[in-house]
């Protein structure tokens, strides 16, 4: 193992994939091939080729290590994206049964948003099964069946 393979594997961390996220990679690629297809070809006429091209030419390190760095930078930001629309449609579906007036009193400190958007998701399904239900005192019991107080002072 040569120094620069060492000093790579001292600052190599790993780098997690969600089944989310490599369902929506999956996905992608199977509904979207020739989307796909179209946005690679318009990379390629937008400056991809020359990018190739300079990479094939230099041995400068710093620059294919921030190559290699930008595949983690598109996967975080493809999740992020992925959150936000999961996030955005579960409010959506929330607002159209009547839990938006409940969503306003649940403080975000204390209770983070993995679990408010399970329990909005529980509770739209219990609300569609029981439309004359409280939609309120529905989502109020699914975020204190999930909640767990990261506090111990709070356990009073």
């Amino acid at each position: 193992m040569n120094n620069q393979d060492n000093g790579s594997a001292k600052n190599n961390a790993q780098f997690v994939l969600s089944y989310e996220l490599l369902a929506l990679l999956r996905w992608l690629v199977d509904q979207h091939e020739e989307t796909l297809k179209n946005i690679v070809g318009h990379a390629l006429s937008a400056g991809l080729h020359e990018e190739l091209q300079k990479i094939e030419r230099t041995e400068d390190a710093t620059y294919l290590h921030e190559i290699q760095h930008s595949i983690t930078d598109f996967l975080t930001t493809l999740e992020a994206l992925l959150i936000e629309q999961v996030s955005e449609r579960i409010r959506q579906r929330a607002q159209y049964t009547d839990l938006a007036p409940a969503l306003e009193k649940i403080d975000s400190t204390i209770c983070d948003q993995a679990i408010v958007d399970v329990s909005i998701e529980e509770a739209t399904s219990k609300l569609e099964m029981n439309p004359k239900a409280n939609p309120k005192e529905l989502l109020f019991k699914e975020l204190l069946r999930r909640w767990k107080p990261a506090d111990s002072k709070m356990k009073n």
